[in-house]
């Protein structure tokens, strides 16, 4: 399913590979002559085979037809011919391989890409019901997936029925009485194989759902396996897991009743069209006794007949493979289209918009009014206006849950407001500006620090790709990260892991510190960035952040006195959508009887 939308797997899939091969059209023709070579090199054999018989026999018997008649060639340049065909039909092989392998790479390099384009512009709000395990399985699964299909499947399905046709109307040529028969059990046991691959098909669509959300729960396991070694849940995570899967194994029962019938189609074909060019030949022609036209046939003819109506089994071997990768390729394409064709709920005019160099004044919230997407009848924040004053320090505070997070989020635009105006550079409205131009002016720093997979350089210039080495070096001394670094074996160059596993918290938070140093911005959000700290680290990074903040307009979001006392301006927030209930200075509200003062007396400004 789509965003309410339902989305046909096998059609996405033939979507996609037929945008792909226009795409990459030239290829796509290259292949055309490629599959044309295949199929006359394949005919040859039993062409070859009859000709070689007709010389030895010294037969020329149906000599009015060129394809079966004597082309009067001796066996050694038959031979010949044969061997030229099978180097050709080889060169031939090898070349559509080749190219289909660099069209699957392309699909998948562009697919990967269109999917990692279209998931980094969402909104924030497109994953609040997502498994991260899932998405990771649509960048790099279903992709591939679908790329090696996307060729394996339309090439092989040509190849395959382009084999039948030649197959079939060799046989007729050759024998038209054994090619009736042989064609009418072929068309049996292809309907046989098309019956078992839709009921087979019908059941793995509900096996590949309960994989994809093993998978991704296994993913979101590991992601967090920090929690897992901390609460000392190895072995209930354990159990968790062979419990998930035995609904999988249930499921898997009748896939592979399916699949073993799809088998038995496939082989006992194989068995049935070798056995029936011999079967019938007797039936027809061994009555006949030794007549000229059983002579014939048997010297001439029934060996080319044979490898003939072999050329059959070859297209239900391709069916085979196809039929699982089809099955795949449908599930997985429909989910990449679900993706790609799932439109963000904000527009952050990416490619258009206004841009902007510099913010130049105040930031203005005009009759703003907010509510989460995802829960639209809960009010956070009621209608309100306020101005965000150049170079002035500002503070939010209140109880979990009254929107101080929510300032932040509308800052940097995370969320729009569901009603109002944010107003920049007083005469834009900021859903109006290309918001890479906008963010380039603001700093943010988080409680929970988003540190990449990379070395301390990658890290630090994120965001500030222009940046030197030095510059680096520069931003993490301001942070007194400088002397840690140093004493790693690896200094700078220093791979931090995943999410930065090797940090500490306040490391962490120095490093954050260091980029915000780097990138100047002329705007700073502090969203709780030391409420996860303990005192003595917390007074630490707090000095680095009040130099931080120094010349430059400040949002702080914060329930700690030590990280608000000292900012122009504290704005109270209260709970269950009341708003801003108080403002003014600290020692203003502190000496006011009100909101601030109960927050204060009570313990949670401490």
């Amino acid at each position: 399913m789509m965003e309410k939308r339902k989305i046909s797997k096998n059609s996405e899939f033939f979507k996609i590979i037929f945008r792909y091969y226009v795409k990459e059209w030239k290829l796509s023709i290259l292949m055309i002559p490629l599959i044309l070579i295949y199929g006359v090199t394949v005919m040859m054999i039993p062409l070859l085979t009859q000709q070689i018989n007709l010389d030895l026999t010294n037969s020329t018997a149906n000599t009015s037809s060129f394809l079966t008649g004597y082309w009067n060639l001796s066996w050694e340049y038959l031979v010949l011919i044969g061997i030229v065909s099978i180097v050709i039909n080889t060169i031939n092989t090898f070349a559509i391989n080749y190219l289909g392998y660099l069209m699957a790479i392309r699909i998948e390099i562009d697919l990967r890409n269109k999917i990692l384009e279209k998931l980094v512009r969402q909104d924030i709000s497109y994953y609040s019901d997502k498994k991260i395990g899932e998405l990771l399985t649509n960048v790099i699964s279903d992709s591939k997936f679908v790329s090696d299909w996307a060729i394996n499947i339309p090439v092989g399905g040509i190849i395959s029925v382009f084999q039948i046709i030649i197959a079939v109307t060799m046989t007729f040529i050759l024998d038209w009485k054994i090619a009736l028969v042989g064609t009418g059990i072929f068309i049996v046991i292809l309907c046989g194989f098309v019956f078992v691959y839709i009921m087979l098909v019908n059941r793995y669509d509900k096996v590949r759902q309960t994989l994809e959300k093993t998978n991704g729960n296994v993913i979101d396991r590991i992601v967090s396996v920090r929690l897992i070694k901390a609460s000392g849940t190895e072995a209930y995570e354990t159990e968790n897991f062979k419990a998930k899967h035995v609904d999988y194994f249930e499921q898997t029962k009748p896939v592979a009743s399916w699949l073993s019938l799809l088998f038995t189609v496939v082989f006992a074909g194989d068995f049935i069209i070798s056995f029936t060019a011999p079967i019938f030949a007797v039936i027809f022609y061994g009555s006949s006794g030794d007549s000229q036209e059983t002579l014939d046939f048997f010297n001439n003819t029934f060996a080319a007949y044979s490898l003939s109506q072999g050329l059959l089994i070859g297209p239900l071997f391709t069916l085979l493979n196809m039929s699982g990768g089809f099955a795949s390729a449908g599930v997985a394409s429909a989910r990449i289209s679900t993706t790609l064709q799932a439109d963000s709920i904000i527009d952050f005019h990416y490619f258009n918009g206004i841009k902007i160099k510099k913010i130049t004044s105040d930031i203005v919230f005009k009759d703003v009014e907010f509510s989460y997407p995802e829960k639209p009848e809960k009010l956070i924040l009621p209608k309100f206006n306020f101005k965000f004053e150049q170079g002035k320090s500002y503070a939010f505070v209140g109880e979990t849950g009254s929107g101080k997070s929510t300032i932040a989020k509308l800052l940097l635009r995370l969320y729009d407001p569901s009603n109002g105006k944010i107003i920049i550079n007083e005469k834009y409205d900021l859903k109006e500006l290309n918001l890479a131009s906008y963010l380039e002016h603001l700093g943010y720093v988080e409680q929970d620090p988003q540190i990449l997979f990379g070395d301390v350089f990658e890290n630090v210039k994120y965001g500030s790709f222009g940046a030197t080495d030095d510059d680096v070096v520069m931003a993490c001394q301001k942070a007194e990260l400088h002397g840690l670094i140093m004493s790693w074996p690896e200094g700078y160059k220093t791979v931090l892991g995943e999410r930065g596993f090797m940090l500490s918290g306040g490391q962490k938070q120095r490093l954050v510190i260091a980029r915000m140093f780097l990138k100047d911005p002329q705007i700073l959000i502090l969203d709780e960035a030391t409420s996860a700290l303990d005192n003595i680290v917390e007074k630490e990074i707090q000095a680095k952040l009040d130099e931080l903040m120094k010349n430059r307009t400040s949002v702080t979001i914060a329930h700690r006195l030590s990280t608000i006392k000292n900012v122009d301006q504290i704005i109270v927030l209260g709970a269950n959508g009341k708003g801003i209930v108080q403002q003014g200075t600290f020692d203003e509200l502190i000496n006011t009887p009100g909101h601030f003062q109960n927050l204060y007396h009570a313990g949670l400004m401490s």
